[in-house]
């Protein structure tokens, strides 16, 4: 869902829901307004698990889309099993007039395609990749229609929240015959009051959520009157309305919606200090792209986990191409057609350049843009901490590695954070010393025609840009009154782009490019100098952790407990961590799906029903931060065996971690009697032995694979081990 107002200043084009939310800006102005613990795990139906809790969890942009890629089918079903009450998807047609999740009116951001929604066919959409630029792991996630999200909305009873980026209420008719499901599985979002009334004599036993102008008077019974005669289930408004309110409006409007049985809502919000804020106003549901942080912080009273996470959301290494090897592909703005605004790929070699450290490289050539042209990124950063009125990302990192050959024009643009090429770049190289920086404070320099790595890391709470050359520190720039203004980037909520080298009126030069990267936070001094200068295998993806942050360890076992056909497992790595579930059925590693499993609270996974078909499956519970990721895998068999009212052949022992990084930790099924354990090479040369052991048992082991043997005076068994460091 888009929120995104702008600065003048910063000319970060605001494309929202629709036009017609500009008048709850002007509402907006009146009133003067502003540890991660998850679990993927599968759900029974919300009403089972959060029937004691009346708020009310809306998955941004299909359910789950801060680790699965947008508007999919994967991340709807991902926000399905994490228990929310309704998928916030958007939805265009298509130049056949089919309905399909797509938040931008172009597909570049999100697929490795080209072109707008509505000029393109269906065919030729369900043809891309729409999952590779979140992650390599999901590449052939196709685009979805809405018939197919209905499907599988209505497979886990959860309803579809439409923002309808085309108002089309007899195609969404369409879909839902298509379907086959209930008119009331989905939820559309009018945006004034004629588009409610067509909606009700269309859909008329479809719930709407109103997404237009706010009344004047809070006060005004009439608007409240309508909405509910008309089928208006709840009234949904930017957090920021409530975050930077200076009067009681929306007091006001809170307490006349729920007098006449209608829901506050409010979007999009991903961390604990906001979701504390939202929850004090008494919100009733909230758009976020963690729904099981904010169901177990608005429900259950328990922490919202690790956040924000360090991430690498794009980097660019132009093997021939613009596709991200990180993120979504860079997109050339303008007619492509225009021979000397092209970009052309080679090697330093065929370019007749400098070779990267003695090796021939992959690079592209700039042109030198014209007013009409640029180089698009996307940077995918999500809403990160309590933002200020604008949603745009406040630190963040750029890192090129770039030639300059001599040039004709004195300045050479880096960076523009006007999306639509419509205002100066935002950062130069100056003069044939190619000094850099911007408002007349240049730095720096370097020789033309010598690849460098520059690097520019924005912190705009404190207003600072610091400036890198090959790692070592240049010095900063200060940026006065500009947290959300003009150096603040575009970021996932409305606007999604912004520029690489271009500059309103044409002041830049060529260059050659090798590499580029962006990162969502500000990188520090240490990190900097990791990164060096220019190499050979592009800019290195590493991530430096805070060393006050403490590492996840798997201390403990896993605690289990059965309650009648339940079972509850529980992992313990630490507090300043994210925790998840995956499975396997012998064919990797996956997240969970069906309906045995429900979410229960953090680090924690609860199996439901008859165990005994999940005896060969092994389970791993991952713990993450900013320091390193471990996992804590296990053979679900091996978990239900030290159950002492359960009896399980051959389960004599449960192993973990495994893999484990050095120490491994041995229960035994009947923890009163006396074991033998026996360490095997895997060549069979016994390397430890110990007898008369019983409870608990812990023992430190070095890189390599074992045989571990377990026996007591009745029987034996034997599992693999991997040690990993």
């Amino acid at each position: 869902m888009d929120k995104t107002p702008s600065s003048a200043a910063n000319n970060n084009l605001w494309f929202n829901k629709t036009d017609t939310i500009k008048p709850m800006i002007n509402k907006l102005t009146k009133s003067g307004k502003a540890t991660i613990f998850l679990c993927l795990m599968l759900v029974l139906p919300v009403s089972a698990i959060y029937a004691q809790c009346a708020f009310k969890t809306i998955g941004h942009r299909g359910g789950s889309s801060y680790y699965y890629p947008e508007n999919t089918l994967l991340s709807l079903e991902q926000g399905f099993i994490e228990g929310i009450y309704a998928a916030e998807v958007d939805v265009r047609h298509t130049v056949d007039s089919i309905l399909v999740l797509m938040h931008d009116s172009y597909i570049d951001r999100t697929t490795n395609g080209n072109g707008t929604v509505k000029e393109l066919s269906l065919a030729y959409l369900k043809t891309l990749d729409a999952g590779s630029w979140k992650d390599p792991k999901f590449k052939g996630t196709p685009v979805p229609t809405l018939t197919e999200a209905l499907q599988l909305a209505h497979k886990y009873q959860r309803k579809l929240y439409l923002n309808m980026k085309v108002f089309a209420p007899k195609l969404i008719a369409r879909a839902l015959r298509e379907a086959n499901v209930p008119s009331d599985i989905i939820m559309p979002d009018p945006d004034d009051l004629r588009k409610v009334e067509e909606y009700r004599r269309i859909l008329p036993n479809t719930p709407l959520v109103y997404f237009g102008e706010l009344p004047e008077d809070a006060g005004d019974a009439s608007f409240y009157t309508f909405l509910k005669n008309n089928g208006v289930a709840a009234i949904e408004i930017p957090a920021d309305y409530i975050r930077f309110a200076t009067d009681d409006y929306f007091t006001r409007l809170r307490n006349m919606a729920h007098d006449y049985q209608l829901e506050l809502w409010a979007y999009t919000v991903n961390d604990q200090p906001y979701f504390q804020l939202l929850k004090n106003f008494g919100i009733d549901a909230l758009e976020t792209d963690r729904p099981a942080e904010a169901n177990h912080f608005f429900c259950d009273n328990l922490p919202a986990g690790f956040f924000p996470e360090k991430y690498i959301t794009g980097q660019w290494d132009f093997n021939n191409n613009l596709q991200g090897t990180i993120g979504s592909q860079l997109v050339v703005m303008g007619d492509p057609d225009v021979p000397d605004q092209k970009i052309r790929f080679g090697t330093t070699q065929s370019f007749n350049l400098p070779l990267i450290e003695n090796s021939d490289v992959n690079i592209a050539r700039i042109p030198a843009f014209d007013a009409n042209h640029a180089l698009r990124f996307f940077s995918n950063i999500a809403p990160e901490g309590i933002p200020g009125k604008l949603a745009c990302d406040n630190t963040y990192s750029l890192v090129f590695d770039l030639l300059k050959p001599s040039g004709e024009n004195t300045y050479t643009a880096i960076f523009q954070t006007s999306n639509q090429n419509a205002d100066d770049a935002d950062f130069f190289l100056n003069g044939p010393s190619n000094t850099f920086g911007i408002f007349g404070e240049y730095s720096g320099g370097f020789a033309d025609s010598t690849w460098v790595r520059l690097a520019l890391v924005f912190d705009l709470y404190n207003e600072k840009l610091h400036q890198y050359l090959d790692g070592d520190y240049i010095g900063a720039i200060r940026l006065d009154n500009s947290q959300d203004g003009r150096f603040c980037i575009n970021n996932n909520w409305g606007v999604q782009s912004s520029n690489f080298f271009s500059d309103e009126d044409g002041e830049t030069n060529p260059l050659f490019v090798s590499s580029i990267q962006i990162r969502n936070y500000a990188m520090s001094a240490d990190e900097i100098k990791d990164l060096g200068k220019p190499k050979a295998n592009k800019i290195s993806k590493v991530i430096l952790s805070d060393p006050d942050l403490p590492c996840p360890v798997f201390h403990e076992e896993l605690d289990y407990t059965r309650e009648g056909n339940t079972i509850h497992l529980t992992a313990n790595a630490g507090n300043q961590v994210n925790y998840k579930w995956e499975m396997n059925k012998g064919n990797g590693w996956e997240y969970l799906s069906g309906t045995a499993f429900r979410v229960a609270g953090p680090a924690k996974l609860r199996v439901d029903g008859n165990t005994d078909q999940l005896s060969g499956y092994k389970f791993r519970c991952i713990a993450t931060n900013d320091c390193q990721t471990v996992s804590n895998e296990f053979l679900f068999s091996d978990i239900v065996s030290s159950d002492p009212d359960r009896e399980v052949a051959g389960g004599l022992f449960m192993m973990y971690p495994n893999p484990s990084d050095g120490t491994i930790n041995i229960n035994f099924s009947q923890p009163d009697q006396n074991y033998t354990i026996t360490i095997y090479s895997v060549l069979g040369i016994e390397l430890f032995k110990r007898h008369s052991v019983s409870g608990r048992w812990q023992h430190h082991l070095t890189k390599g694979t074992y045989l571990v043997r377990v026996s007591n005076d009745k029987q034996s068994e034997v599992k693999k081990l991997l040690i990993t460091e």
